[in-house]
């Protein structure tokens, strides 16, 4: 659907100018369609990774935790639970850095904007990167993110200490569950460790389409 718009400008000269324009209201229409459809791919990619997380009561049951007999034992142990646990200890990472990043305002700006980009690439954005003519892989497209995001926080802004902070705490809060628990009552799926840590972050599937890319 289109609108007439009707402009009256005076000239130097005294005369009345009329513009007489069409607006396209049906681009407003699409535009806010695209930001409600990039919001939902968002929301869906939010709602898949964290739709595998662990029971809580798998973390917190007490009768689990033991003293490791040795250091070999404790890092058997992380090397499982990391696994098992990772995107709970993700979300408790996401947690401590987001009480940081509250209490360093400054640093908001710098980590909302890597976000957004992060958000872009590996929800809103519908078809592959490429450099050139060659299309990246979602392992490529990740250590990509990763340098730039590194470079932005360490190199360009003062944030990269309250990163180093938060993750300090919660990498030893981490460190220390994933060594007390013991896992032998868990499920180690062993096609989660073929795929990769990083698994997670490949998109679900889309009207039947999976993602062939592996990290």
């Amino acid at each position: 659907r289109r609108r007439r718009t009707t402009t009256t400008t005076r000239r130097d000269d005294g005369v009345d100018q009329i513009d007489d324009t069409m607006t396209d209201a049906a681009s407003t229409t699409t535009t806010t369609t695209g930001a409600l459809g990039a919001l939902g791919r968002v929301k869906e990619s939010a709602q898949h990774v964290l739709g595998q997380q662990r029971p809580m009561s798998e973390i917190l049951d007490v009768s689990t935790y033991a003293r490791p007999l040795s250091f070999g034992d404790a890092t058997s142990r992380m090397q499982k639970n990391l696994n098992y646990f990772r995107i709970n200890y993700l979300v408790f990472m996401m947690c401590v850095l987001t009480t940081f990043i509250l209490f360093n305002p400054s640093s908001m700006v710098v980590f909302g904007g890597v976000s957004a980009a992060w958000a872009y690439v590996f929800s809103v954005r519908q078809e592959p990167l490429k450099l050139g003519d060659r299309e990246l892989s979602h392992r490529e497209t990740i250590m990509g993110m990763s340098a730039l995001s590194a470079f932005v926080i360490f190199m360009l802004t003062s944030a990269g200490t309250v990163l180093f902070s938060g993750m300090g705490v919660a990498l030893l809060a981490i460190g220390a569950h994933s060594a007390a628990r013991v896992p032998d009552d868990l499920f180690i799926e062993d096609a989660n460790d073929n795929k990769g840590f990083f698994s997670f972050l490949e998109p679900p599937a889309r009207n039947g389409h999976v993602s062939s890319g592996t990290v």
